[in-house]
C-alpha cells in the first residue's frame, strides 16, 4: 500500500498557500513543489534512484527544505546531519549513515576531507526536467534520523511512511488543525523533532516558520508577534524565552500550542507557565516512534506526574517497569523503549527516567530525576544534574552539578544537605555538589548525562 507524496498533495490542494517562511522569504506550495521536482530531477540526472540513502548536510534554510523535499519525491531516504559536528563526528555519522551521495553547504577543508570518498553535491544543487511525482509505499524508509545522544552516542534510525503519517496524523487528533496554522521551528532539523514539523505541514498543508537556529528573543518575539500558532520546544529553550519575555505577560490567543518535550520539565518552569496559562502541552516520545507517543491537551498544566494519554494510533504498556510503544509508529508495530515507567489508573503514561539513569547503591534504586527535582525545588538552584559515581563501599554514589540563578545566594553544602534531607531518604542525597555556569547539554538542548558524568 502506498500514499501519494505529500508536498504533491499539498500543492494540489492548496498551490498559492505559504509552505515555508523563512526571513523575508515567502514559498508557496507550488512553489514548493516545483523546485524540488527539479531538483529531483537533477538529483536523478546524477544516477539516483528510488532507496537510496542522500545525506544533507548544512544549515536551515529554503535550500536544506527543497533538498529534503527532492529527496523525498525522488523516492529516496533523506538522512539529515547536523553542521555542527566536527570532522571526526563527522566521519563518524557517514560510517553510520553510509549515503550514496551527501547534498552540502560550503564546507572547510576538514569537514571536506571528514566526506572521504563519499559523492557530494552543492545542497542548492541546480534543477533539471522535473522529475515525475511518485507515492510513497508505506513500507518505504522516508528518512534516516540521528537519535539525540542524551544517554551515549547518537543511533542512525529508520522512519517509514507508515510512521510518520500516523504520528502526524496522531499528533493533530490530540493537538488541533486549523488550515491557517503556522508551526514556528527553532528545534535542529537533524533530529526528529524539528524534522517532523516539516514532514507534518506538508502533510496538514500548513505553513512553517524557520529560523535558522534558536535564538530565544527571537523566538518571543516571534510567539509575541500573533503570527504563530503552534511551537516546538524543550525545557531549556521555554525557559529561556520565558527570561527573554516580560514576567507575566500572557502569550497571544493564536498561539494555542506550546509542544514541550525532550526530557522532563522542571516543576518551576510549569509554574511559570500555569502562572500566565500558557498553551503547553507536555509530550512524551522518541526518534524511533517519528517523534510523539503520549501527549496532554494543550493547557492541562496540572502537577500530576504524566504524559498524557497515548496518541491515537499508539498503544503504550508497562512491561516489568519499562514502556512498550505497539501500533504503526512503533518500528515493526512493537519497541521495547529504554524508558522506565507505567500507565496510572486514567491510563496516562507516567515516565519514571531512563533506565540508563538508574543509580544502583548498595542496592537501592536511586532516580536521579527525583533527587533534581527535590533540588530545583530550591530558591537559589536553577538547574540541577545528578549523575553516579564509583564507590568502593556502595557500588556507585550519586553527586550533583548545580547552576545558580543568578542574584541568589548559593547555599553551602551543609544546606544542600539538610534541603535534601527533609525532601528524601538519606541513601538518595548526594554525597557532593558542585556549582557550575552551565550543565552539558546535546544539540536539542536536552540534558546530557553522559557528559555530566565527567566529575
Amino acid at each position: 500500500m502506498s500514499v501519494p507524496n505529500a508536498l504533491g498533495a499539498a500543492a494540489r490542494a492548496r498551490p498559492a498557500h505559504p509552505a515555508l517562511l523563512s526571513g523575508d522569504q515567502r514559498i508557496s506550495y507550488a512553489d514548493l513543489r516545483a523546485a524540488a521536482a527539479r531538483r529531483a530531477g537533477a538529483l536523478a540526472a546524477l544516477g539516483h534512484a528510488p532507496g537510496e540513502r542522500i545525506a544533507l548536510l548544512g544549515p536551515p534554510g529554503p535550500d536544506w527544505v527543497i533538498s529534503l523535499h527532492a529527496i523525498g519525491w525522488l523516492g529516496a531516504t533523506a538522512a539529515p546531519i547536523s553542521p555542527r559536528l566536527t570532522p571526526r563526528e563527522l566521519e563518524r555519522a557517514l560510517e553510520k549513515l553510509a549515503p550514496t551521495r551527501v547534498l552540502t553547504a560550503p564546507l572547510g577543508p576538514e569537514h571536506r576531507e571528514a566526506l572521504g570518498a563519499y559523492p557530494s553535491a552543492p545542497l542548492d544543487l541546480a534543477g533539471g526536467p522535473e522529475a515525475p511525482e511518485r507515492d510513497w509505499p508505506l513500507e518505504e524508509i522516508r528518512v534516516t534520523a540521528m537519535s539525540s545522544g542524551s544517554t551515549g552516542s547518537p543511533k542512525a534510525i529508520d522512519l517509514t511512511t507508515r510512521q510518520l503519517t500516523f504520528s502526524a496524523l496522531g499528533s493533530a487528533l490530540r493537538l488541533g488543525h486549523d488550515p491557517g496554522d503556522t508551526w514556528l521551528c527553532c528545534l535542529p532539523l537533524n533530529h526528529v523533532g524539528g524534522l517532523s514539523i516539516l514532514l507534518r505541514c506538508a502533510l496538514y498543508a500548513t505553513s512553517v516558520r524557520l529560523h535558522p537556529s534558536f535564538d530565544a528573543a527571537a523566538v518571543a518575539r516571534a510567539l509575541d508577534g500573533g503570527a504563530i500558532t503552534q511551537v516546538s520546544l524543550v525545557p531549556a529553550m521555554l525557559r529561556a524565552v520565558l527570561d527573554a519575555r516580560p514576567a507575566g505577560r500572557r502569550f497571544p490567543p493564536r498561539l494555542r500550542v506550546i509542544l514541550l518535550g525532550g526530557g522532563p520539565a522542571p516543576a518551576p518552569l510549569l509554574a511559570r507557565c500555569r502562572a500566565i496559562e500558557a498553551p503547553v502541552a507536555l509530550t512524551w516520545g522518541m526518534t524511533e516512534t517519528a517523534s510523539q507517543v503520549a501527549t496532554r491537551h494543550p493547557g492541562d498544566l496540572s502537577p500530576e506526574p504524566h504524559a498524557g494519554p497515548p496518541l491515537a494510533f499508539a498503544r503504550v504498556r508497562g512491561e516489568g517497569g519499562v514502556l512498550a510503544v505497539e501500533g504503526p509508529v512503533a518500528p515493526g508495530g512493537c519497541l521495547l523503549t529504554r524508558d522506565r515507567g507505567a500507565l496510572d489508573s486514567r491510563g496516562r503514561v507516567v515516565v519514571r527516567g531512563r533506565i540508563d539513569d538508574v543509580i544502583i547503591s548498595g542496592g537501592e534504586n536511586i532516580d536521579p530525576r527525583e533527587v533534581e527535582a527535590a533540588l530545583e525545588a530550591h530558591e537559589a538552584v536553577a538547574e540541577a544534574a545528578v549523575v553516579g559515581r564509583p564507590d568502593p563501599r556502595w557500588g556507585r554514589r550519586p553527586v550533583a552539578w548545580l547552576v545558580a540563578v543568578p542574584g541568589v545566594e548559593r547555599p553551602d553544602e551543609e544546606a544542600l544537605i539538610a534541603w535534601c534531607r527533609a525532601r528524601l531518604a538519606g541513601f538518595k542525597i548526594p554525597d557532593a555538589f558542585r556549582w557550575t555556569e552551565a550543565l552539558p547539554k546535546t544539540e536539542l538542548g536536552k540534558r546530557s548525562r553522559t557528559l555530566s558524568a565527567e566529575w
